[in-house]
């Protein structure tokens, strides 16, 4: 019977003593400032400057059909209501306040 009662005593003592080691890693590893972790090792955050005025160089009398997000880009769906140029994807790069592409959709009408 002692050695049952000593068996879970020692037991109880090692639960104990792996709570203490886990509470510390755990606030070790919490306690990083951000910036500070495995991925991001002295990167600082990215800062969102202003990029002013973005020009579509999209002929007169264009018009948005719609606005869609992909990922982090924006797509404009636009009409111009010209024969042969009537629909165009214009793909938008907010972070860098660019123009990455474009598609121009000839019309049912030839």
């Amino acid at each position: 019977m002692r050695a049952l009662k000593a068996l879970v005593i020692g037991l109880g003592v090692c639960v104990l003593a792996a709570f203490v080691v886990l509470v510390l890693v755990i606030t070790q590893r919490g306690g990083s400032k951000p910036g500070e972790g495995v991925a991001g090792a002295g990167a600082r955050p990215p800062t969102h400057a202003s990029w002013g005025r973005v020009m579509l160089d999209q002929p007169v009398g264009t018009r948005i059909h719609s606005v869609t997000s992909h990922a982090s880009l924006i797509v404009l769906q636009l009409y111009t209501g010209m024969p042969g140029q009537d629909e165009r994807l214009v793909v938008l790069d907010p972070s860098i306040g660019a123009v990455v592409g474009s598609f121009m959709l000839p019309s049912a009408v030839k």
